[in-house]
């Protein structure tokens, strides 16, 4: 059994640096994390499926500059994605294509495309004035008209044997008896004669299967003109496309990785001789500029949509997607207006940051990311299927005329890095199946560090950085030091210091306003640390102002029986602190145990419940071992009005239940924290800074008469980070802090009474109880047998 009352010396944090920020180098450092870095070692090594990565840790502690900072210094060494491009679908527009080639060959693809258009553009027309184009036409031409003649001079031989003649006229052929006459008839006056009209018919009818055949070959010749008058334009058109395209097409012969883009050239060189009349018009459209919009426009079917661009990446590209959104992230296609109807084709796609990460890192918030759910559900598609789909958005949803596009899924493989806290993390790993299967690397930040030397070297450093980043004032070595205190009072130990970047830039920020000197002083962070807690402490000061006016009833001084001084935090979410509480307890002999009364009508939690239970099994084993107890015991946090939960006040309450079995009061001047076990052993809690500032705080406002104080597990003690103020009234002995291991120390301090002496009034009232509860029973039945002699 020890009790050891703490001093100045033991809570006091001693100064650490003995010079200000200026000789400092900034440096963007992270110490003491190598459960991170071993993440990112092997996360940044393995290129597995589903080793992506979800980045871990309480926000503001540099999640993401930690990330990208790992992540640019090797993407550098890793190889250059390819590019992605996007192409018409001669076969089927409505579904473009997409070719992926080696980095830097899709510009290269896309600039040697425009320069072929532009070469047929100028050079088309020109092609089909020219002599060679001529001559062969002229030749082709006079062949067929040769060709022609013979089947006209033919079929005139032919009529002639059936006494017929054939006319050519511009209304077509015409045929007619043959008559040698030596003046002109007019056709009506040579078919009134029966004779001649009859034998006109007779001939007709025998010569009409004669002469479907020679109509036949004169269509044939027609239509073999227009099959080798095809067959010329073709091969003029083949060879100027082919002249067009000879540099592309031995670029890209080159290598077997611009196979798919070979064949895309192909097809364009094919459907370009199929629409060279495109070309040819351009150069009777000059001058008229909506025709040739409208020719360049149709035009667009031979380019190509260059999505991704990666001729000027250096290694992977490392993509951080601040606010991430459906058409941000997996690109999207934009339609026009053309003529009432919305249009989109193959270039009218976007690439998303998806896009532009392939092949690389991509790093994006996760609270950010499950803002829009069908987001998640998108990505983890992509992930697990290795493809990524344009999205065409709402378009597709509503009832307006669009031409609607299905485009081909590009390859897909891209590091994904989610930055999120742990609570999130757990979260998923628990509902959603696909999340531990995509994300099978966790790299998970730890914001309390150890206060050892090299932390000490490195916080000036992160400071000096924060400093320098946001055009600050520089602190000097009091400052300095104060910072540093403010960061190891937010670890909750003396022995451990909270780097948390987020809010050290704030206070430096608030502090460098504040200052009116070149330099920030230790008064002006303590000042932003004041201002800071004013701005949120509302609600505490209110509760001060309670106690102070007697609404809220706490004693500080004098003795009382069955009462304590217990103490409660307040935890607001963004401010927390301590609240005196009294505990009250009143024993009667009787059956009942120790009831507590918060959890007669449910205002009690789990915790606060098993609190209870355990000090009552202590009651059973410390005092049962001559007699059963027979114990009646109502327990009860006075003035509570919200639930209760937590075991830390269940030492208070066991010292308030024997203070009332002994008949021994209490010293209010000092209040308790600390849990129990089943044997008297006092265990650590929470929330100790707050619980002593509150309870002080309360003295200070009530009868500060320099002996209050109060007592604290032992283990509790690196936990006391307390402000200036409390430290001088312990200094000067104006207020005590004792630490306890067990609850006989507890019982010695609280009633200036020994333990074993005090266990002995407790064990005798306890007997008394117990002969009380034996009496009462056998009066009883005494009474009964009075009753029932008459009536026998």
């Amino acid at each position: 059994m020890a009790i050891k009352k703490l001093t100045f010396d033991d809570l006091s944090v001693p100064e650490l640096y003995q010079t200000g920020t200026s000789e400092a180098q900034g440096e963007d450092l992270f110490p003491h994390q190598e459960r991170l870095e071993k993440a990112f070692n092997l996360a940044l090594r393995i290129r597995n499926e589903g080793y992506n990565v979800y980045v871990c840790g309480p926000r503001g502690i540099g999640r993401t500059s930690y990330t990208l900072k790992r992540i640019q210094e090797v993407a550098s060494s890793f190889p250059k994605p390819s590019d992605i491009c996007y192409v018409n679908n001669f076969e089927d527009p409505a579904k473009p294509k997409c070719l992926v080639v080696p980095a830097g060959w899709g510009k290269k693809i896309e600039d040697s495309l425009e320069e072929a258009l532009n070469f047929l553009k100028r050079e088309a027309f020109k092609a089909f004035e020219g002599k060679e184009y001529e001559e062969e036409l002229a030749e082709l031409t006079k062949e067929i008209d040769k060709e022609r003649e013979k089947i006209f001079s033919d079929l005139q031989e032919e009529a002639k044997s059936y006494h017929l003649m054939v006319l050519f006229s511009p209304q077509g052929v015409k045929l007619l008896p043959l008559f040698k006459i030596e003046s002109a008839v007019s056709e009506e006056d040579l078919f009134k004669d029966p004779r001649i009209r009859e034998e006109y018919q007779k001939n007709l009818v025998q010569f009409e299967p004669v002469f479907r055949e020679y109509m036949r070959k004169l269509r044939e010749l027609d239509s073999s003109f227009g099959e080798a008058l095809f067959k010329l334009r073709s091969k003029i058109a083949e060879n100027l496309v082919n002249k067009a395209f000879h540099k592309l097409s031995e670029e890209l012969s080159a290598s077997e990785a611009l196979k798919d883009a070979r064949a895309f050239i192909n097809d364009i060189k094919r459907e370009i001789v199929k629409n060279f009349h495109l070309f040819i018009e351009w150069e009777k459209a000059k001058g008229n500029l909506l025709a040739q919009n409208s020719l360049n426009r149709a035009m667009n079917i031979f380019r190509i949509n260059l999505l991704v661009d990666n001729s000027e990446t250096k290694g992977a590209p490392v993509i951080y997607e601040k606010i991430p959104t459906l058409k941000g992230l997996f690109g999207q296609i934009n339609y026009r207006a053309e003529m009432g109807i919305l249009y989109a084709d193959h270039l009218s796609l976007t690439a998303g940051s998806l896009h532009r990460a392939n092949g690389g890192f991509l790093i994006v918030d996760i609270w950010e990311l499950l803002k829009n759910p069908y987001i998640w559900v998108i990505l983890k598609r992509a992930l697990l299927h290795k493809k990524l789909y344009l999205m065409g958005g709402m378009m597709e949803e509503i009832p307006v005329p669009h031409v609607g596009l299905l485009p081909e899924p590009s390859p897909f493989d891209t590091k994904v890095f989610l930055i999120g806290d742990p609570y999130l993390y757990y979260l998923l790993s628990t509902y959603d199946e696909e999340f531990n299967e995509l994300f099978k690397i966790k790299a998970e930040f730890d914001p309390i560090l150890p206060l050892d030397e090299v932390t000490l070297q490195t916080f000036p450093k992160i400071v000096k950085k924060i400093i320098s980043d946001e055009n600050l004032k520089d602190l000097d070595v009091q400052a300095l030091n104060e910072l540093a205190r403010y960061s190891i009072y937010e670890s909750g130990s003396l022995k451990k210091i909270r780097l948390n970047l987020d809010d050290l830039k704030s206070l430096i920020r608030e502090a460098s306003i504040i200052s009116k000197n070149e330099k920030i002083l230790k008064e002006d962070i303590k000042k932003a640390i004041r201002e800071k807690i004013f701005r949120v402490n509302l609600i505490e000061e209110k509760m001060r102002e309670l106690i102070k006016e007697g609404k809220v009833i706490i004693s500080t001084h004098g003795k009382k029986l069955g009462q304590i001084n217990g103490l409660s935090v307040i935890n607001l979410g963004d401010y927390s602190f301590g609240k005196p509480t009294r505990i009250t307890a009143s024993v009667y002999p009787g059956t009942k145990g120790v009831i507590n009364i918060e959890r007669e009508i449910e205002m009690s939690g789990p915790i606060h419940s098993k609190g209870v239970l355990t000090l009552t099994s202590y009651l059973f084993h410390k005092y049962s071992g001559e007699f059963p107890i027979q114990l009646s015991c109502s327990l009860t946090f006075e003035q509570a009005y919200e639930p209760v939960e937590g075991d830390s006040a269940s030492c208070a309450e066991l010292l308030a239940i024997l203070s009332a079995i002994a008949k021994v009061p209490i010293d209010q001047s000092l209040a308790i924290t600390g849990s129990i076990d089943q044997f008297g052993n006092i265990q650590p809690v929470g929330g100790i800074k707050e619980k002593v500032e509150g309870f002080y705080r309360a003295c200070k406002i009530l009868n500060f008469t320099g002996k209050q104080g109060v007592i604290i597990p032992v283990q509790n003690i690196d936990n006391l980070t307390l402000e200036d103020d409390i430290l001088e009234d312990i200094k000067r002995k104006q207020f005590q802090i004792y630490a306890i291991e067990t609850v006989d120390d507890a019982i010695e301090l609280l009633t200036g009474v020994k333990a074993t002496v005090f266990h002995k009034k407790v064990l005798a009232n306890l007997k008394k109880y117990y002969e009380i509860s034996k009496e009462v029973p056998t009066k009883r039945r005494k009474r009964k047998k009075k009753t029932k002699s008459p009536s026998s």
